[in-house]
């Protein structure tokens, strides 16, 4: 911490001076109270050390603590006069001036050690406490000058609470479970917990737990010995030994098969990893944040996801709210992407019109933001003139099918991925996860909510 130490006494001075050095602290000292708070004002001090009687007929240390107690920011700063008035009026009066502590002269180098010791833990719990007051201001300050913190857009109350919250996990280091409907922008949560936490200078890995096979996403976390496995040609280190320092974002973790939950509930409690085909553990040093649209709890019921892997990585919640829920969003969103994608297209939209806000700020997407990143880059590719006008809207934007047939764009075209890949492997659909580069277990998952059955696309091959 930065001291303003202000004594006259030279030994005296110099005896304070290294006790406070040899701490780890930087000094600044002075002999009178002119130069003290000339000291002051060029720079704020955490800690003013500072004694009652100072030479001269200038500031003594009570009208030098008046002064700092009376300029801007100085409930900041810990004061502590250094006196040899031990009676209790002399004691009120310092700390009717502001002071926060006093010594009383002489002053032996093991107590004061400890007054120091006591000192430090105050300057600590104001620097946390301001910390708190900073956070909240330049939220605010972000927020009012362009709706953004970090990656994420939003000025609604929930995205406030959700800022808020982010900035409140991202002081400990517990691992956080985002829940969400698809497209809420799990990943950018992800990214903003890190930036704002310690570990913001270290990296940032994300992995899509449902883009691999079992074995595939046990070698990518964890990683692998040469020969472990056929193409194993060399030694491979997983993201946990790659993201050293940093954090990991296991994205849809609730579709990781029951093999791989329990190496990495192992991972979480002990802090370190096995590589694949190795015996010795490896000592990791990683925050892990992870995110999926399950009911993690339904699927503790129905016996397929670990009940104690639930209760280790849900030590932190956080919700986002789907887009439906905060239209007053959609226009600064809009506007971001619009921006995005103009420099992309080298395209001379300039804005959209009130009638095509009122539309997308209307529509329910189902999609969350996923999907109207996808509209207003689907409007841009057909739009024209310098201003978006209706027209320009797709037509399921337009002209929405009722709400319980409404299916989004993406999904018709996930759907008929996974038709052609299971006509392609010949309705094996063993084979056709594969060529998706899917687990079996989330693409059987995905058959049922995307409603791929045998007699509705003419595929009438047992599953195998």
């Amino acid at each position: 911490m930065r001291v303003l130490l202000v004594e006259d006494h030279i030994d005296i001075q110099g005896l304070f001076e290294q006790v406070i050095v040899a701490r780890g602290h930087e000094v600044t000292a002075c002999a009178d109270g002119e130069s003290a708070w000339e000291a002051y004002g060029r720079r704020p001090y955490e800690l003013v050390l500072l004694d009652w009687e100072l030479p001269g007929g200038g500031m003594d240390g009570l009208q030098v603590c008046r002064t700092i107690r009376s300029s801007p920011g100085s409930e900041r700063c810990v004061i502590v006069m250094i006196t040899g008035h031990d009676s209790p009026e002399s004691l009120r009066t310092a700390l009717q001036a502001g002071v926060n502590d006093y010594l009383v002269k002489p002053v032996g180098v093991e107590f004061l050690k400890l007054r120091l010791t006591i000192a430090e833990q105050w300057v600590e719990s104001v620097r946390r406490r301001f910390a708190a007051e900073d956070q909240a201001q330049a939220l605010q300050s972000q927020l009012a000058d362009h709706g953004k913190f970090h990656d994420l857009i939003g000025r609604s109350p929930a995205m406030v609470v959700l800022y808020e919250e982010i900035q409140k996990v991202a002081a400990v280091d517990a691992t956080v479970l985002i829940e969400g409907e698809t497209g809420t922008g799990k990943e950018l949560v992800a990214r903003a917990i890190h930036l704002s936490s310690r570990r913001a200078a270290h990296t940032f890995l994300a992995v899509n737990c449902a883009g691999f096979t079992d074995s595939l996403l046990a070698s990518q976390l964890f990683g692998h010995k040469k020969g472990a496995f056929t193409g194993a040609i060399d030694n491979q280190e997983g993201v946990f030994e790659a993201a050293q320092g940093g954090t990991i974002f296991l994205d849809e973790i609730g579709d990781i098969s029951p093999a791989v939950q329990t190496s990495l509930l192992r991972v979480l409690q002990e802090r370190e990893v096995t590589r694949v085909g190795e015996s010795k553990p490896r000592k990791v040093d990683v925050r892990v944040v992870v995110a999926t649209h399950h009911n993690l709890a339904e699927d503790v019921e129905k016996g397929t996801f670990r009940r104690d892997l639930l209760y280790r990585i849900k030590v932190a919640r956080l919700r986002l709210a789907p887009l439906r829920d905060r239209p007053t969003d959609i226009p600064l969103l809009v506007h971001a992407f619009l921006g995005q994608f103009r420099s992309v297209m080298e395209k001379p939209v300039l804005q959209v019109s009130s009638e095509v806000l009122q539309v997308l700020s209307s529509h329910s997407w189902p999609g969350n933001v996923r999907e109207l990143k996808s509209v207003v880059e689907s409007i841009l590719i057909h739009c024209t003139g310098t201003v978006v006008q209706v027209e320009d809207l797709p037509p399921e934007i337009r002209h929405p099918a009722p709400e319980a047939t409404y299916v989004p764009l993406q999904r018709h075209v996930e759907r008929a991925r996974m038709v052609g890949a299971i006509q392609q492997a010949g309705g094996n659909r063993s084979e056709a996860a594969r060529l998706l580069g899917m687990s079996r277990r989330t693409f059987y998952r995905r058959l049922a909510e995307y409603e791929v059955s045998a007699p509705g696309d003419g595929i009438d091959d047992p599953l195998r």
